[in-house]
């Protein structure tokens, strides 16, 4: 007989696997200024090393509303872990940058179940009511994974090296891949018997594309990307302070650990009041600041005194769009159809930001960082306009509820 699903113990590793996740994530940004110049780079290269990765990552999602019909959830997470931590671990060897990009790409492949699997089961598991609050709690258990990385990170990479460092970083993903696949649970047999019985993966993906709805919060994700956490705007922004303003690597962990703590409170604070006072009004309001934060960081200029006080409100605003964006999505679709819409989603989501990575890279490579920066903060302008149009209330979904 099947365990019953535990949805507190359930969140509390699915949560602590993505901030082991999000730690290696907060750690190439640290990474990146090394690489730089050990293999005499530009930021075009960086984009261009940024965009493989994500999009390698981004592609393996599509498949897992197909997958999920036929293995379970729990062991696609845990093995997906382990699978991230053979990433690391070989990356403590690589001695080029191509032999570092072989490497993370596995790591992301690995940690690609995460996001669409994590967040359908939470969905499953937690009532709507309280699916704002699951969701945004396991975006920011995985940001509780960046904030000591900052000081913890710089100081690995000191003592024993950038690539020692990043193989250290795999270790606790052997522990929670293995835990995850030790404690969790579901009634995966009904679960796959009632997604085969919805219809064809082909039939889902129809339905999810030919909605409304849910085209216009795939849009804004897509717009939204490109201003997007830790893939688009902490890399830049390292990069940005450690080069043309020239601060000390040592201030800008600090500044970086600020925005990281924001990445913390801001994600369980926007969950609760989407929870209380809906997706679509938290979403417009969230993208707003945003906009205003990146355009204040970038007047901040290298003014520490403006700095200091801007960048954990606004890692508070920046880093929380996302896990509302996917509670509204989870909202919309229900039970098997849910598993299809947020494999496009996140297949969406890292594909563009793998686009957006260029973006970005080749406008600050070209133009500056400020013309960069103010692209940014048109995407969350743009995608403001997309939320704020989408249409209530949902359809009814013929799939029936989780």
């Amino acid at each position: 007989m099947t365990d019953p699903p535990r949805p507190r113990l359930t969140l509390a590793l699915l949560a602590l696997s993505h901030a082991v996740i999000h730690a290696q994530s907060a750690l190439m940004p640290l990474i990146y200024p090394i690489v730089i110049v050990e293999f005499a780079l530009n930021p075009r290269d960086i984009g261009l090393f940024i965009a493989i990765t994500t999009a390698v990552g981004g592609t393996m999602q599509l498949f897992y509303g197909f997958l999920t019909r036929w293995v379970s959830r729990p062991v696609l997470l845990g093995g997906g872990q382990l699978l991230f931590a053979a990433g690391l671990l070989v990356s403590g060897l690589t001695r080029s940058l191509g032999q570092l990009l072989a490497a993370i790409s596995v790591a992301r492949i690995g940690s690609s179940p995460q996001h669409p699997i994590g967040n359908a089961l939470l969905s499953d598991v937690y009532p709507p009511e309280r699916r704002g609050f699951a969701i945004s709690a396991h975006i920011s258990g995985g940001n509780v994974g960046t904030v000591l990385v900052p000081f913890v990170g710089l100081a690995l990479i000191g003592s024993v090296g950038w690539q020692t460092t990043l193989a250290l970083f795999g270790i606790p993903a052997l522990v929670t891949g293995s835990l995850i696949l030790w404690r969790v649970r579901e009634d995966g047999a009904a679960y796959r018997a009632r997604a085969r019985r919805a219809g064809s993966v082909r039939g889902q993906l129809g339905s999810v594309l030919g909605r409304p709805d849910l085209r216009l919060i795939l849009g804004a994700s897509l717009i939204a990307a490109g201003g997007r956490g830790l893939d688009i705007v902490a890399p830049f922004m390292l990069l940005y302070l450690r080069g043309p303003l020239g601060i000390s690597e040592r201030t800008t962990a600090v500044l970086y650990a600020l925005l990281l703590v924001g990445a913390v409170v801001g994600p369980l604070l926007a969950g609760w009041l989407s929870d209380r006072f809906g997706r679509r009004r938290t979403l417009v309001v969230y993208y707003l600041l945003s906009a205003v934060g990146v355009l204040a960081f970038l007047a901040a200029g290298s003014n520490l005194v403006l700095l200091v006080p801007l960048l954990l409100p606004f890692g508070t605003a920046v880093f929380s769009e996302s896990p509302v964006l996917q509670a509204f999505l989870a909202d919309r679709a229900s039970g098997p159809t849910r598993d299809v819409a947020f494999s496009v989603y996140f297949t969406c989501a890292f594909g563009i930001g793998a686009f957006w990575a260029l973006v970005i890279g080749n406008v600050a490579a070209s133009w500056g960082y400020p013309v960069a920066f103010v692209l940014m903060a048109a995407s969350y302008l743009g995608a403001a306009a997309f939320v704020a149009v989408v249409p209530a209330p949902a359809p009814k979904d013929p799939s029936g509820t989780p």
